[in-house]
């Protein structure tokens, strides 16, 4: 399943910046849409106009409760820099990561069938044409080597656990952020500041990978 992180509900809102294009890749059947894109993700713009709500959806769903849309309206404002660059960063990281390790994934796939190929071409030479046989060996060592060197390159960074730890920052991220829109504990204090304050500790213990649920009841 892709890693597409769904911050809309219609068609016409703007994709969020870790999706690809309305247009990507437009026509083709969805596996070749899945596909790792080349060359990958460039760094996340600091564009905080890519919302988790669409804010004329949001206006127009509580056109009848302006108190209400006034409220909602100075959260969504405050998280935007306390809560939202954060998920952006880590939403972006996890698709950047998702993106390396298909391409590695692809990339062994393809050497590894062009390494058989090869081996079938030195059978075949030994029989037709044993004078072209070092030249087949000599390119099946150049796919043994860039194997070996897709290895290394890999192993260095693990694109794997990497990904995995930024979508589970990310989706912690978003939680808290309908949380807080709705109220819901840990943010059900009356008092403003200190809603603010809980919400800023536990983004920040998310966006570095503690868990704040865990570390509450430890506490």
């Amino acid at each position: 399943m892709s890693d597409q992180s769904t911050t809309t509900t219609t068609s016409a809102t703007p994709q969020p910046t870790t999706q690809a294009p309305v247009n990507f890749r437009r026509g083709q059947p969805e596996w070749i849409k899945e596909l790792p894109q080349w060359p990958s993700f460039k760094p996340p713009k600091p564009d905080l106009t890519k919302q988790l709500i669409n804010p004329a959806e949001l206006r127009q769903l509580l056109k009848d409760y302006p108190d209400e849309l006034t409220s909602i309206e100075a959260d969504i404002q405050f998280m935007n820099h306390e809560l939202l660059r954060l998920f952006l960063q880590r939403d972006h990281e996890a698709k950047y990561q998702q993106n390396r390790y298909r391409l590695y994934q692809i990339s062994y796939l393809v050497l590894a069938a062009v390494a058989g190929a090869l081996g079938a071409a030195q059978v075949l030479a030994l029989a037709g044409n044993p004078d072209s046989v070092p030249i087949w060996s000599a390119a099946e060592t150049i796919v043994a080597l860039l194997v070996i060197f897709l290895a290394t390159i890999s192993g260095r960074a693990a694109p794997l656990p990497v990904w995995l730890a930024n979508r589970r920052r990310a989706e912690q991220l978003r939680r808290e952020y309908f949380r807080f829109l709705m109220h819901l504990p840990p943010y059900d204090e009356p008092i403003l500041y200190r809603r603010q304050e809980l919400l800023s500790e536990r983004a920040a213990d998310i966006n570095r990978g503690v868990n704040p649920d865990e570390r509450e009841g430890a506490i």
